[in-house]
């Protein structure tokens, strides 16, 4: 298995010429996002109206945040978050519910139009754009693979993430997870079965990729398991 440290600038590992490590994942969030589209675009609405793995979060909350989350800029993203956050009583989940649920019950967010939005998105980033026209950075990426497995597991739809992508966005998450989380996974390494990517260091904690990632992301209470012993 590939170490996915090896693709990201970390300062726990050797120095060395990192000229190839890129803050850009275009490449990556374009294929996210296909195999995303291609799995909505022939849903009922009724499944779109569906709890996703997330609490309190429909499946249309999901991909309406993620759309927002990709369009919008930075500068107004702050703005928008922390007026939210303000209204909430300063509950950062309770914010970001709030935009999500706004997004989807505006007049330009039905389930067909969010499709049209993330396929803009789609060739966007496959065509290396960046700025305004979609955010590509390694938190766009990590936005758009969690609601990629998110979707697929609450739908049971299958969805392509692709390897590079999914172990770059476990390993940021693992790095910044809540405290419970990394309690669980400290001092271990974390081996996806059914990808060519692991991270860390001591005995190895193993699940597919997606179980990985929703357990890392707080969508599951199934923590990776121990690796069998040889």
């Amino acid at each position: 298995m590939s170490d996915l440290s090896r693709f990201l600038p970390l300062s726990n590992r050797p120095k060395h010429d990192e000229s190839a490590v890129t803050n850009t994942w275009n490449a990556e969030l374009a294929d996210v996002l296909g195999a995303l589209t291609a799995a909505l675009a022939p849903l009922p609405d009724t499944a779109w109206a569906g709890d996703s793995r997330r609490p309190g979060w429909s499946v249309h909350d999901v991909v309406a945040h993620l759309a927002w989350r990709l369009s919008t800029a930075r500068g107004e993203r702050w703005r928008t978050s922390a007026r939210s956050l303000a209204e909430q009583g300063f509950s950062a989940a309770a914010a970001e519910l709030a935009i999500a649920r706004r997004t989807a019950a505006s007049v330009d967010a039905s389930p067909a139009a969010l499709v049209m939005d993330l396929t803009r998105l789609r060739d966007a980033a496959a065509a290396g754009s960046g700025g305004d026209a979609v955010q590509t950075g390694i938190g766009a990426l990590a936005e758009a693979v969690i609601a990629a497995v998110d979707v697929a597991a609450s739908l049971d739809v299958p969805i392509a993430v692709p390897e590079r992508a999914s172990g770059a966005v476990a390993l940021r998450r693992a790095l910044e997870a809540p405290t419970e989380i990394k309690a669980v996974t400290r001092g271990c390494t974390l081996a996806a079965t059914d990808a060519d990517w692991s991270f860390g260091h001591g005995p190895v904690l193993q699940g597919t990729a997606a179980e990985i990632l929703l357990f890392l992301y707080g969508r599951s209470d199934t923590a990776p398991r121990p690796a069998p012993k040889a």
